[in-house]
């Protein structure tokens, strides 16, 4: 963007801008440009999810504000825009008025960090992974601020919820990423760079930085590993407790406190709470498909931006940037879509669970799996990348690293033993309280009958 913004300035225009402004102009087109996908994405997944949930449950969904009601988000807008804002008299008047901005701003912020496309990313931080997930627990004090300022004990009940349910699924969430941390940063040493991940993931099936010799398709993904497919699915089930998606909405539960930590909120003070689920929602899945499925790696993606301006070739050409770009971007839209629409799909096809069930999954199951997962990983990173100078000479004999099929069937093989093996011990150690409890209710419904 800074040297669109110089060619445009300088060269186009003659102005010779100094470096300070194109500089501020860069941020500020950068900004605008992903403030306006914020809306657009906003708008889209609105409808989209209204119309797949309809079609669900063999309803038709909106469509009377425009073709196939495409506007109707648009016209919900301009009605919360101009509706009565209505504050409790009890209600704390200034928190009440910041948690919805509170809540709004980190979602923002997380996408200063997203790789839309190689070479297309607002900010290329080393600890950008950090800073996804260190940004997004800002909005839990957002929702107790909601909570505790409506003065509504429905309210705070639901921010209590939701606070809880936040903090114990941020940690098989991290979890699940750190085991992704360890496998790039013995590569690259920047595991915590979206980007290093990202760029990870080329080859096909196997990562061309575990073995080098694989041709690079850009489908080297760390699902088809048992450490990244076990990450993948605790990830993605943690990423539905974040956003409070169903079957996990239980911050929301109508039946139980009427709308949560919203119930005391109208007008555009809800919408903002609306809109920042809904962001939140997209950058989960955005997150999911960036460090699992490759991001913008996919098929000819590589290829073209190598024929381009890259600090290997300077005199390459500049249209296969472009068409890198907009292939990349379309690879992970794509990918980020269909999460989305996993998510849609599990609304319309399980019921809500109680709260103690939530909260037992995660803290009884999710959490322990994961710690046996970044084991896996350490195992991960002796097999394929270890030699004599850490001490795993025994190693060797399958080959040199980072260039090993043998060693990649061997760590491939070992560490899904192991998670296999841990994902049968704890589904057996959880379901047997459960089943008793389900024989228990049962024979107590069979002796009220008799």
């Amino acid at each position: 963007m800074y040297d669109i913004v110089e060619i445009v300035l300088n060269g186009w225009l003659g102005l010779n801008a100094p470096e300070w402004l194109l500089i501020l102009l860069r941020h500020v087109l950068v900004a605008g440009v992903l403030f306006g996908v914020v809306t657009l994405q906003f708008f889209f997944l609105t409808i989209y999810e209204r119309r797949a949930i309809a079609r669900m449950q063999d309803r038709v969904g909106p469509n009377r504000a425009g073709p196939e009601g495409v506007f109707q988000t648009v016209a919900d807008g301009i009605k919360m825009f101009t509706k009565e804002d209505i504050i409790p008299d009890a209600a704390d008047r200034w928190v009440h008025l910041l948690a919805p901005c509170v809540v709004v701003v980190p979602t923002m912020l997380m996408f200063a960090v997203i790789p839309w496309g190689p070479g297309m990313v607002p900010v290329d931080m080393d600890v950008g992974l950090l800073f996804f997930f260190a940004v997004s627990s800002i909005a839990a004090v957002g929702l107790m601020m909601a909570g505790w300022a409506s003065n509504n004990k429905f309210s705070l009940l639901g921010a209590m919820r939701a606070v809880a349910q936040m903090v114990s699924y941020e940690i098989p969430a991290v979890l699940s990423l750190l085991a992704i941390v360890m496998v790039v940063s013995t590569a690259t040493g920047s595991g915590l760079s979206i980007v290093s991940i990202i760029n990870h993931q080329a080859g096909l099936i196997i990562s061309s930085q575990e073995v080098s010799s694989v041709p690079d398709l850009g489908l080297g993904w760390f699902v088809f590993t048992p450490v990244g497919f076990l990450a993948f699915i605790c990830f993605f089930i943690a990423s539905l407790a974040e956003a409070e998606r169903p079957p996990f909405d239980i911050p929301e539960a109508e039946s139980e406190l009427v709308a949560g930590y919203m119930t005391e909120y109208s007008g555009m003070k809800f919408g903002l709470f609306y809109l920042a689920q809904f962001t939140l929602s997209f950058l989960l899945c955005a997150m999911t498909s960036i460090v699992f499925f490759g991001g913008w790696q996919g098929p000819g993606v590589s290829w073209l931006y190598n024929q381009g301006v890259t600090p290997l070739n300077p005199d390459g050409n500049a249209w296969m940037n472009v068409a890198a770009g907009v292939l990349g971007a379309f690879y992970f839209l794509l990918k980020t879509y269909i999460f989305f629409f996993v998510m849609v799909w599990l609304r319309g096809a399980f019921p809500r669970l109680r709260v103690d069930q939530l909260m037992s999954f995660g803290w009884k199951f999710l959490i322990p799996l994961t710690l046996v997962n970044v084991l896996s990983a350490a195992i991960w990173v002796m097999l394929t990348r270890w030699g004599a100078a850490q001490g795993a000479g025994f190693v060797e004999a399958l080959g040199p690293a980072n260039d090993s099929f043998a060693r990649w069937g061997l760590a491939f093989v070992l560490t899904l033993a192991i998670n296999a093996g841990a994902y049968y011990l704890l589904v057996r150690a959880n379901a047997a309280p459960g089943m008793d409890e389900y024989v228990r209710v049962d024979d107590e419904l069979e002796a009220v009958k008799a």
